[in-house]
């Protein structure tokens, strides 16, 4: 990782990430460990990584869509110091009832602001959007909002760049972009996982009609006190019927915020996993 923070201070090296590893066929079911990355001191660190992100908002506004989808997005730090670097993106879905201010509210900069300053994770985009009433989600994600901000921002505009995860509805939606498109996402996070049963009912159509390379990464975990729970076993009975690898934290908790928060360190680091 150092290696590439280096690079990308120059105008010829480019932040981007290490490939992905292809997704195993051998499902594990033990409790996948706290995802964790060692730090080696950097000689000569550049100072911007030491440096808080920054939060903007706006909406945007596109014939495709009905209305205008409001976001937020985090841009790290060093994004406006290497000016010919590009980024990964992470795409963080809210739950029901919320905004895209959820994610904010929960932490999700100030923990990626102090792990890319300890040199625990490179820098990345962070990108939330608001499920607005109206607009037809998933086309607005993966056929509107995505695009656009590759056009926009100084992003890696392919997969191995690009994560989604959510919490709550935000991880069922989270899931149906990801598999409903093949080839946009390479690792999905469902946190408290709210998945509806038509999406169950396709899950193994949308498993069957991937290929390895296609597959991203998942993480599920949830709380032991969480309602949500019975559902979210189902849908790894889904996962291990069709073979498909995944990471599996069962954790304390309720379906509350003080639960993701108190988990965001973890996933954080796992979404950075891959962008080396």
């Amino acid at each position: 990782m150092l290696l590439i923070l280096a690079g990308a201070c120059s105008s010829s090296s480019p932040l981007r990430p290490s490939p992905s590893p292809s997704p195993s066929a051998t499902l594990t079911q033990t409790r996948a460990p706290t995802p964790t990355r060692t730090s080696t001191p950097a000689p000569t660190r550049p100072a911007c990584l030491s440096q808080p992100g920054e939060i903007r908002t706006g909406e945007l506004d596109d014939p495709a869509l009905f209305r205008p989808l409001p976001y937020r997005i985090y841009l790290p730090a060093c994004y406006t110091d290497w000016p010919t670097a590009r980024f990964p993106a992470l795409y963080l879905l809210h739950g029901l009832q919320a905004t895209d201010a959820q994610w904010d509210d929960l932490g999700v900069d100030e923990t990626a602001d102090r792990l890319i300053a300890a040199g625990e994770i490179p820098p990345f985009l962070i990108v939330m959007p608001w499920e607005r009433r109206g607009l037809e989600y998933e086309p607005a994600i993966a056929e509107v909002l995505v695009p656009w901000i590759d056009h926009s921002f100084r992003t890696i505009a392919s997969s191995e760049g690009r994560a989604i995860g959510g919490l709550s509805r935000g991880a069922g939606w989270a899931l149906r972009i990801a598999l409903g498109n093949p080839g946009l996402f390479s690792a999905i996070g469902l946190h408290s996982p709210a998945v509806l049963s038509p999406d169950l009912y396709n899950i193994p159509y949308w498993l069957e009609g991937l290929s390895p390379d296609d597959l991203p990464r998942i993480w599920v975990d949830i709380g032991d006190r969480d309602p949500l729970r019975p559902s979210t076993l189902e849908l790894n009975g889904l996962f291990d019927q069709a073979g498909v690898a995944y990471d599996w934290h069962p954790n304390q908790g309720y379906h509350a915020p003080e639960y993701w928060s108190s988990h965001m360190e973890e996933y954080v680091i796992w979404y950075s996993l891959g962008w080396d």
